[in-house]
């Protein structure tokens, strides 16, 4: 027969501390007294003494042992005797062995848990994204477990079905189901006529309310009572009248109610109701309001409270975790940092057991304390205040540890230093919507109650609620003096309205104008001082931005930030804002989202110039998957934080689905967020060889150029002479998948005058286009109506004379190059190279620089796709040098590659270049290719395909000198430092022309010799190791700490070794520093005197 759990106490109440031997036993029996299956057999995933491997950055294995493993639920880890040590430090060195170990496996438990055998069982779970610090522990008592049902509950649960604990799902779905009804009740009242705004205040009033009686800020059922009590007529007097004492304090039905103060009480209006809004509200306030997440909660309000966005009340919205992984590094790791280092030296002054000691570690935690609760933290996009609320929650977290070491240090007759605490008055934000951000300021105080709520460390002291006015209603980036209107600088509206007199379509009216606002005395907005910024701006591209705002804004902006690229978007400005902060010492780190874009040439290089500042990115997730809460639609986003010269960045990768897969720490990122050879530096410096070769295509930009294939043919037939302006056309589409056989009319570079020559197609366009052309506000478009809005004049002269050149699609998902005749206008989506030479192809086509292109060019959109910006990835890549004979070879091969391809399109219809790119991605995988790819397999024969691409890519960088193959890093390394030396051979007027006939006349008659070809160059030796400087060491001991940490890093270190990195620093000092470190979890032990970063 098991034990009972009372026997199990007292079996156990005189156990000898901390003998391994008697953890495993100790175990079996808490198991079979709970009714839970014990830990089995090795390797069977609930076991004792699960071994862990790591693999350390030298390559090197090291061993170590968790003490009871349960996968998907636990890792225990018992509290070991250690030499002269307290109790509480034997728990905390258990606490960051079983923390370092729970975080090194692959899938991290839902629990850790430290085990005094007999005595006591610490828990922490990572719910909310982490186990926190020790200080955030639950205590379970096991001298008295069974008299603690709710405990044992609890532990029963965490044996057999951890996740069942996990509070997110619920209180997902409990906010889902509020925020429903709240969507009924504004649309109802919006139906009778009162405003947005109006009906915004009243629901905030109605949900603190709600709120605040479930947590029991309000007597209990003060609101329900008054919902029951009062019928639909009666039932707004009543509010109006509890929400008056709730602002002031006061007796209400013979309750008593605490003053609420703040500003939604203040103006306690209440809205008429019907009976059917009194129903919603009833069922909304049954509803448990102490479960509702505050990081969702305001999102969905916001969507309740929109007529537009109401529909979208079930779509998905920003996972917490994803918010949570940007407010970590940005805010939790630079705190944590010195809440490390305090805890540290308080630790090692507890350990002295010296009276003034022990007073100098409480000072050193309550100094500490006191500068936590003087931070300020900034979301200048705060929106519905999900970003602040879970800063807040994470902060308060840290606190709580702050709280549990004071109280462990404090001693009767310590006078209490804790007249503060992590309060909503520290969290600032900007919010240009008003309701949005009353909606902020709501869930800043829901999260801060509920937070004390469940932790109560202090007695609540009135009033409630603070009208702090940290969140600020205004745009966040541009100041102004006032608006107004500037007839003179209107522009016609291009959006059709009237019906054209010959083509029957809508057409703009001439006569409507858009106005322009002009912003008198634009400047940059002032934000509020903050030690921390983080927030998610807003995702407008620099192409929409006049259609979002007006070109009176957009130009008020673009001049008040001159340092800003007027290619930049949108959220661009924030990040200035954001890292000029930075720079000048305002802040400390900077986190912010944005689109991927931000790696694109036009936004990365506000990147580059501010890192000479100092403002560096430190953290990055250059690609990961997010929710647009202004549309509820997938997006890619981009993380980055921004610190002033950190000691390294770490860069993260992230799977398709959300989970990270890997990180990187090196000692600088490059502006486009990598971590490889710094393409994005080399591929702004462009070769003169590749001068000219390469354009966009035709941006024709009116649709009435385009003729369906019927139309063009009955215009050949009329006239055969059409055929000098009618010519085929190809977008990115086409070649991506099959041609739409459509054509364009081409006027070139006729004049007016000479395209009247054909009158026929002139007037076609005049009907067509011209009415659009007339609406526009390039001057250039208006008055060139009949010829292409970027008539690209440079690649017209560049073709003369060939027969086919060489196209890519800007955007897609595979990079490809094919051959098209010289009769065909490309599409501004496609770039265009003037060659007709088939080595060129070759080279295009070969993985070097297919690579660099990736590297360079960056990518875009929801599917990912990688970007072909001409300037970065062609007019800079450094092809071979190629002899004769290898130049005929990589030219037949790419022939063959060519005609292969397009034979394949030519015998069946169901192949498209991406469909077959797409099974030579699987073949190379071995992926299993579908029904539909085996088909195109066995058609398009793309085995063979697989076949001229390896050759290719082998004869490639045989013309390169390489060994084959090379990892895509290898490749980078090799192609910027041959960069490199082109620019100095171009330095010295020796340039490898691509198309010597046609660029030296060009591009080369002022260089010396008109750029004569250079000598193939070999490779200078290496550059001299960097001597590493002496660090000073600094005075106290929270500091020495903090500064031990930065330098450790994942090659094992001695004491001495570390402390040679500094000036005066003595090697027992460094080893007591490095082992409270490995106390905390903040450092690993390898071996027996090494040490690792944790």
């Amino acid at each position: 027969m098991p034990l009972t759990l009372g026997q199990l106490a007292e079996k156990w109440k005189d156990a000898p501390p901390g003998e391994r031997a008697q953890l495993q036993s100790y175990i079996i029996e808490l198991c079979q007294a709970l009714g839970v299956e014990p830990p089995g057999l090795k390797g069977s995933g609930y076991e004792f003494e699960l071994a862990i491997t790591v693999t350390e950055r030298t390559g090197t294995d090291a061993s170590n042992f968790i003490d009871c493993w349960k996968a998907g639920h636990f890792a225990l880890e018992g509290k070991h005797v250690q030499a002269a040590e307290s109790d509480d430090i034997r728990l905390r060195r258990a606490f960051g062995q079983v923390k370092g170990y729970a975080n090194g496996v692959p899938e991290r438990p839902p629990y850790i848990m430290v085990l005094d055998v007999g005595r006591t069982l610490l828990l922490w779970d990572r719910w909310s994204g982490d186990y926190g610090g020790f200080g955030v522990y639950k205590r379970i008592d096991l001298t008295r477990l069974g008299e603690n049902a709710q405990d044992v509950a609890l532990l029963k649960t965490i044996w057999t079905d951890p996740a069942s604990l996990d509070p997110r799902a619920r209180a997902a779905k409990v906010t889902r189901e509020i925020a429903a009804r709240l969507a009924l009740l504004a649309a109802s009242l919006e139906a009778r006529g009162h405003g947005q705004e109006e009906v915004a205040r009243f629901l905030i009033r109605v949900v603190f309310t709600m709120f605040a009686e479930d947590v029991d800020l309000l007597p209990q059922e003060t609101f329900r009572d008054l919902v029951s009590d009062n019928s639909a007529e009666d039932l707004p007097e009543a509010l109006e009248d509890l929400w008056k004492t709730m602002d002031k304090g006061g007796r209400f039905g013979g309750r008593k109610i605490v003053r609420f103060n703040g500003h939604f009480f203040r103006d306690a209006k209440a809205l008429p109701l019907k009976k059917a809004d009194c129903d919603v509200l009833t069922l909304a306030a049954l509803a448990d309001w102490q479960d509702v997440e505050p990081s969702i909660f305001g999102t969905l309000l916001v969507r309740a409270l929109d007529p537009v966005e109401r529909h979208r009340l079930g779509a998905e919205f920003t996972p917490r975790e994803y918010v949570e992984r940007l407010v970590r590094p940005t805010v939790e790791e630079p705190i944590r940092e010195r809440w490390t280092a305090v805890q540290a030296e308080a630790l090692e002054l507890r350990e002295t057991k010296r009276e003034k000691d022990r007073k100098a570690a409480l000072n050193a935690v309550v100094g500490f304390h006191e500068w936590l609760c003087g931070l300020q933290f900034l979301d200048p996009a705060c929106g519905s205040g999900n970003f602040l609320y879970v800063t807040l929650n994470i902060v308060k977290r840290i606190e709580l540890e702050v709280i549990q070491l004071e109280n462990d240090l404090r001693k009767a007759g310590d006078a209490d230093l804790r007249l503060f605490e992590v309060h909503p008055r520290q969290f600032h934000g900007i919010e240009i919507k008003h309701w949005a951000r009353e909606i902020a300021e709501l869930t800043l105080w829901i999260g801060y109650h509920q937070f004390w709520r469940e932790h109560r460390h202090v007695e609540f002291q009135p009033p409630i609620l603070e009208d702090t006015g940290t969140i600020e209603c205004r745009d966040a980036v541009l100041a102004w003096d006032e608006i107004r209107h500037d007839p003179s600088r209107d522009r016609p509206d291009p959006t059709p309205r009237i019906t054209h007199p010959v083509t029957g379509e809508l057409v703009p009216d001439p006569k409507a104008k858009l106005e322009y606002m002009e912003y008198v005395n634009p400047r940059p907005a002032e934000w509020p001082k903050a030690d921390f910024i983080v927030g998610n701006p807003p995702y407008i591209g620099t192409k929409r931005m006049r259609d979002s705002f007006g070109n009176g804004y957009v130009e008020s902006l673009r001049s008040a930030y001159q340092d800003v690229p007027d290619a930049a978007d949108y959220v661009m400005y924030w990040w200035y804002k954001a890292a000029r902060e930075v720079a000048t010492g305002n802040c400390t780190r900077a986190g912010l989202i944005t689109t991927n874009t931000i790696i694109q040439s036009q936004n990365r290089q506000l990147l580059s110039d501010l890192a000479v500042s100092g403002a560096r990115v430190a953290w990055a997730i250059a690609d990961h998957p997010w929710v647009d809460e202004s549309g509820a639609a997938d997006v890619r986003v981009a993380m980055t934080v921004v610190a002033f010269r950190p000691r390294a960045a770490m860069l993260v990768r992230v799977s398709e689905t959300g989970e990270i897969v890997g990180a990187v720490t090196k000692a600088v990122l490059n502006a486009d967020l990598t971590a490889h050879a710094d393409v994005s530096s080399a591929s702004r410096v462009a070769l003169l060889s590749n001068e000219g070769v390469s354009s966009f295509g035709f941006m024709i930009n009116g649709s009435g150029f385009i003729l369906e294939s019927q139309e063009a043919h009955e215009l050949l037939k009329s006239n055969p002479k059409h055929v000098q302006i009618i010519r085929p056309y190809l977008n990115g589409r086409d070649l991506a998948s099959r041609p739409r056989d459509v054509s364009l009319v081409d006027f070139g570079l006729l004049t007016e005058e000479e395209a009247r020559q054909w009158p026929i197609l002139f007037d076609i366009i005049r009907s067509r286009v011209k009415p659009h052309r007339d609406t526009k506000s390039d001057s250039s478009s208006r008055k060139f109506w009949w010829r292409f809005a970027r008539n690209r004049e440079d690649l017209r002269h560049a073709l003369v004379g060939l027969k086919r050149y060489v196209i890519t699609i800007e955007t897609a998902k595979h990079r490809f190059f094919v051959f098209s005749s010289v009769d065909v206008a490309p599409d501004h989506k496609l770039i265009a190279f003037a060659t007709d030479d088939a080595a060129i192809l070759g080279v295009l086509s070969a993985r070097p620089h297919v690579t660099w292109a990736t590297a360079a060019g960056g990518r875009l959109g929801v599917g990912n796709d990688p970007v072909y910006n001409k300037s970065l990835c062609f007019d800079a890549f450094a092809f071979p040098h190629m002899n004769p004979a290898l130049r005929a070879r990589i030219a037949r091969t790419a022939e063959v590659l060519d005609a292969h391809r397009k034979a394949a399109l030519d015998r069946d219809e169901r192949v498209t270049m991406t469909g077959m790119y797409n099974v030579v991605e699987k073949l190379r995988s071995g992926e299993a290719l579908t029904k539909k790819e085996r088909e195109v397999h066995e058609i398009a024969a793309c085995g063979v395909l697989r076949d001229l691409h390896d050759e290719l890519d082998a004869l490639v960088a045989e013309a390169y000198g390489w060994p084959w193959p090379l990892t895509k890093d290898e490749i980078l390394e090799r192609l910027v430092a041959l960069h490199d030396e082109r620019v100095e051979e171009e330095k010295a007027g020796k340039v490898r022309w691509l198309r010597p006939d046609y660029q030296i006349p060009r591009f080369g008659k002022d260089l010396p010799g008109g750029g004569e070809l250079a000598l193939e160059s070999k490779s200078g030796g290496g550059t001299a190791p960097k001597v590493t400087e002496s660090l000073p060491w600094p005075p106290t001991a929270s500091e020495q700490i903090a500064a031990v940490k930065s330098v450790l890093d994942q090659v094992p270190r001695l004491p001495a070794e570390v402390a040679s990195r500094f000036k005066g620093a003595k090697a027992d000092l460094v080893s007591k520093h490095l082992d409270f470190l490995a106390l905390l979890g903040e450092a690993r032990r390898a071996g027996e005197k090494g040490y690792l970063a944790g």
